[in-house]
């Protein structure tokens, strides 16, 4: 149970960073499953990671894991955290330095 069009902006978020963040020749998964009354999202990419002392801020606005990188403002995960929040959704992010992360949003079904 969801907004199409709040939850398409989540997922194109999440997608635009695992190309951004992941070299040529990297993988990228996106897939869902179901977990207890969830629909689990995942965004899975190979790219090169947040390091964990970084993650407690990885949602926060104007916030980037290669701060050298001169492309975008740093606002797209802020985006996904207060989309998700408006949706009464969940999201996390496990991630390791140079084997790259998994961003999983969690939705209620609508038979759960």
């Amino acid at each position: 149970m969801s907004n199409a069009v709040l939850l398409e902006g989540i997922l194109r978020n999440l997608v635009r960073n695992a190309v951004k963040y992941t070299e040529a020749g990297g993988r990228i998964l996106i897939g869902c499953r179901r977990v207890k009354d969830d629909v689990r999202i995942d965004v899975y990419d190979t790219g090169v990671g947040i390091a964990p002392e970084h993650l407690p801020q990885v949602f926060d606005a104007f916030q980037r894991v290669d701060s050298t990188r001169a492309d975008g403002l740093g606002i797209g995960l802020f985006v996904v955290r207060r989309a998700v929040a408006l949706l009464s959704h969940r999201v996390e992010v496990c991630s390791r330095v140079g084997f790259g992360s998994r961003f999983s949003v969690f939705a209620r079904t609508a038979t759960g």
